[in-house]
């Protein structure tokens, strides 16, 4: 009796150790876990709370491409990343077109692009999308929109990532019909077109998208947060209470699935143009804000520099009490002006992603730049399928004599942001009272 016991404590011991393998392979195979961010005051901190700067780039035309820095020829039915969708769905079938959609992006940014950004010591990248990368049905039928959508692109970006201890933050960069009518949401309109803020299916389908990403990523610690719009003001115009009252729906469809990652609040441009997070009862979020201060001349250094200490100062004025982020800036050909505002971010305990990793030829807006000749760029409207994959293959970084890292006087750009990436982190402080 006692040995038929024994035998059968040592098989369920064994069942319990090859359950428990098993779930830890299961667990092991959905890829690396870094550590859940949240806001905690003014800061970032990880699950230790230990205090975490983000500090990084944007992954600018990879989800949404914008023609004056994309391999795509400009033309008035391919002006943006829609219409050259719907040229091509003209030109060959759906299964083609999404094809060729696919086969940019994994040309464009492959394993040495991540290699190159673990390299650079960065801890985040902004990638921007739009909603045609996860529901590509409502591109070609509307009827379509928001029933099915595809998360791979989004899961293979941020696994990778994750794999070199690099956070995502996952940027609405276009919203259904568009939230802003530029060209980088991905479909280019008039300003008396732009109805997204009154538009209540093109608003539902948009929350209805959030509520799905939050449901798909709620658990996954490897996105550091939710960028709910992209410069969401109309033609680059200032946000008010109507876009406020959007925000505050996107971000109850995240909060209704259970996620609790941080959201993040972008203003056109200021603090001024941005509630404070209470009146809504916004929580765990960071306010974000874009500054191009146009200063690319080698002697604009004092302008520059002037533009973005003011740009701080006025939005720190406002004393939110949450954390900060310049989600978008460049400080063009000048690398006093790289030194002088990376170390003014680091100083004042703001988060930060430059624009951009890499760019078709246009200096240091790119970290690297595709050096391709003009006539390599993707013809849309003419171009054969063969001759579109053709090119759309060249742009890929480790392409010989395709691309190059951007050098700024002796440094390439590369370096000097790892200069400033890599740097202890600095805990942001309230204004001090006048």
């Amino acid at each position: 009796m006692k040995k038929g016991l024994a035998l059968r404590s040592l098989l369920l011991a064994l069942v319990l150790v090859l359950t428990l393998g098993l779930s830890a392979a299961c667990v092991g195979d959905r890829g690396p876990r870094l550590s859940m961010l949240k806001a905690e005051g003014m800061n970032v901190v990880n699950e230790k709370g230990e205090l975490v700067q983000l500090r990084g780039l944007n992954a600018g035309n990879l989800g949404v491409f914008e023609f004056w820095m994309a391999g795509f020829n400009y033309s008035p039915r391919t002006g943006d990343q829609y219409r050259v969708t719907q040229v091509f769905l003209e030109r060959f079938d759906v299964e083609q077109t999404k094809e060729l959609m696919l086969e940019y992006q994994a040309a464009y940014w492959k394993d040495i692009d991540f290699d190159n950004c673990k390299e650079m010591g960065i801890n985040v990248i902004r990638l921007p999308f739009t909603y045609m990368n996860l529901d590509f049905a409502a591109v070609y039928d509307d009827e379509e929109a928001g029933k099915n959508y595809d998360f791979t692109f989004l899961d293979d970006f941020v696994e990778k990532a994750a794999e070199r201890g690099i956070y995502t933050i996952l940027d609405m960069h276009g919203a259904y019909g568009s939230q802003n009518g530029q060209d980088h949401s991905g479909q280019s309109l008039s300003r008396d077109q732009v109805d997204f803020y009154e538009n209540e299916r093109k608003i539902s389908l948009t929350e209805k998208l959030w509520g799905a990403i939050a449901e798909h990523f709620k658990d996954n610690p490897n996105v550091a947060g939710y960028d709910l719009l992209n410069e969401p003001g109309e033609k680059a115009g200032a946000t008010t209470t109507r876009h406020f009252k959007v925000f505050d729906r996107l971000y109850k469809a995240i909060r209704a699935t259970g996620d609790n990652h941080i959201v993040i609040f972008e203003s056109c441009w200021g603090g001024e143009n941005m509630p404070r997070p209470e009146e809504y009862g916004w929580t765990n979020c960071m306010y974000s804000f874009h500054h191009y201060t146009g200063c690319a001349g080698p002697d604009s250094y004092p302008e520059h520099v002037s533009s973005f200490r003011a740009r701080l100062k006025e939005v720190e004025d406002c004393n939110f009490g949450i954390p900060l982020n310049m989600g978008e800036f460049t400080c063009y050909g000048n690398p006093d002006q790289w030194d002088a505002t990376l170390q003014m971010l680091n100083d004042h305990g703001w988060s930060w992603t430059s624009w951009t990793y890499k760019t078709w030829g246009a200096g240091a807006w790119g970290v690297y730049n595709i050096v391709l000749p003009n006539e390599e760029a993707v013809n849309a409207e003419t171009d054969s399928l063969e001759t579109i994959l053709r090119k759309m293959r060249q742009q890929g970084t480790d392409v010989p004599g395709s691309v190059k890292a951007t050098v700024l006087g002796e440094r390439t750009l590369a370096e000097i942001i790892r200069k400033y990436a890599t740097a202890a982190p600095t805990a942001a402080k309230a204004p001090e009272a006048n």
